[in-house]
Formats: structure tokens, sequence, C-alpha cells
């Protein structure tokens, strides 16, 4: 669907594992020292799990937007003075994302961004769909009250941001975080988190994609009746409807990729620069 939310990375904080003083000191100190020194410890391993967590959201930010180029090597030299991360950091985080799908591990060449297919798309959209639907049916038949509100404040959100994609004061970035928020917001009442964690790096392949053309969103912006027909739907509980609408949402928008992935339209974006000084 073209609504969305913020990234999955906000709404799923690292959990390091808690070590107390007395397995970390190694002696036999009095326990107040121990404590102290262990929580010394335990911060500088929540720093740098926090660390860590900034860079996989940093590196995961720019191979979905394609600012990391598709296919490209990814170097951490470059990466450390981009993102002002460590190089362990950056090398931890291309880890993580190798895991999702979104970097491949090259020997004796280090990693590089997975390529777009142009022909694998179709593909992708349609397993992505298929996780979709029962992600769907088990949040509405375990929906609340708080759900739905924030289901439908998250659309709002989302939608408002979209009408302002390509002006020069909002980002396509804002636009796609948004549209993940929505998403994992409608799906999240699921209780199967396999299901959830396939979906996600699904998700995060599929949008690649829509990085590679501004002109998706100014096409989204000519649905908002098939939004608000799908959302009444989710509401009022009527599970069936909301899936058939959910997949026509999604054979539109999967066909206009697939047409413009043969045959990109020019860029609005590029338009716009700003003549040099």
């Amino acid at each position: 669907m073209i609504i969305s939310d913020e990234s999955a990375e906000c709404s799923q904080p690292c959990n390091a594992p808690i070590t107390h003083g007395d397995e970390r000191s190694g002696v036999s100190v009095m326990a107040g020292a121990a404590t102290v020194q262990s929580g010394a410890a335990g911060l500088n391993e929540d720093d740098d799990q926090s660390i860590t967590h900034r860079a996989y959201v940093q590196i995961r930010a720019g191979l979905i937007s394609c600012r990391l180029k598709p296919g490209s090597r990814l170097k951490i030299a470059q990466l450390q003075r981009d993102l002002d991360i460590s190089q362990a950091a950056a090398r931890e985080g291309l880890s993580r994302l190798a895991a999702e799908g979104l970097v491949t591990i090259e020997r004796n060449s280090g990693f590089r961004a997975v390529p777009l297919s142009v022909d694998g798309y179709r593909e992708l959209a349609d397993a992505c769909l298929t996780i979709e639907l029962p992600l769907l049916r088990s949040s509405i038949a375990r929906s609340d009250f708080a759900w739905e509100g924030a289901l439908l404040s998250a659309y709002h959100i989302s939608s408002r941001v979209l009408a302002q994609v390509g002006d020069d004061e909002i980002s396509m970035d804002a636009y796609v975080r948004h549209r993940e928020d929505f998403h994992r917001i409608l799906f999240a009442k699921c209780g199967n988190q396999w299901l959830l964690r396939a979906w996600s790096q699904l998700y995060a392949q599929q949008m690649r994609y829509r990085h590679t053309f501004r002109e998706l969103a100014r096409y989204e912006r000519g649905l908002p009746e098939d939004y608000r027909k799908f959302l009444d739907a989710v509401i009022e509980h009527r599970a069936e409807d909301a899936e058939k609408l959910w997949r026509e949402n999604h054979d539109k928008v999967v066909a206009f990729i697939e047409a413009n992935l043969k045959h990109p339209l020019p860029d609005a974006g590029k338009s716009r620069r700003k003549p040099k000084q």
C-alpha cells in the first residue's frame, strides 16, 4: 500500500544483555567498588550498542534510499567519514544488514549493496503480499481502540507528507519513514513474530525500488479514495473487504513500478537543481 510509518529501527531498540557487577569484576573487592566498576562497564557496553545501532540505521537508510547505489562496493573507511561512525560500528552494521539481505559479503572484496533486479521485482512484491495478507487478517481480528487510533493517526500523517513529496521543504525520506510506520502499525497486532520478521525484510527490499523514481509518489497521490475505503473496512472489521482492497492496491502499484522500471520516467527532482553560483 502507499501509506507509511517511521522506520522499524525506531520501534525496535537494541536490547543488550545486562551483566551484573560481580560477574564482570573478576576479583574479590568491596561490594561498593564492584558495583561502581560494573556500572561503568555497563554504560560502556550500552554506548557501544547505541553506536552500532546508529550505524545500522544510517547505513540501512542509505541502502533503502539508494543513496548507497545498488551493486556498489561499500567501503568501511568511506562510511566512517560520511556517517561519522567508527569502523567497528560500520562493520557490525553491515554484517547485520547482510543478514537482512540488503548487503552481500564478497570474499576478498568486503561488502557490497545488493543490486536491483528489474525482472525480479514482481516476484519480490508478490512474496511480500503473501505475508501481508495473513498479517492483515490477524491484526483486524486482534484489534482494539488504541490500535485503531494509532492507525488512523499514522495514515493522516503519511498522507499529509505524501501530498508534499517533491516540494523543497519535504524529502522523499520523510515519506518513506511515515509509509513504513503506517505498515508496521497496521500489522502490529498480529501475534506471529516470525511472519512480522519475514515481512520486515521483504518490505525493506521492496522499498529500494520505490526510491528509483519520484513519479511513484505522484501516482500514489491519485489513490486517496482507495486508502479511505481500505481504512473503513479495517476499522469496521470487514476483513474480506480489507484484504480485497489491499490486494487491488498492491496490483496497481506493482504494475506502475514494473512499467517504470522498464521505461523510467524523468525524475522531476532533477529539474529543481539550484543553479551554480
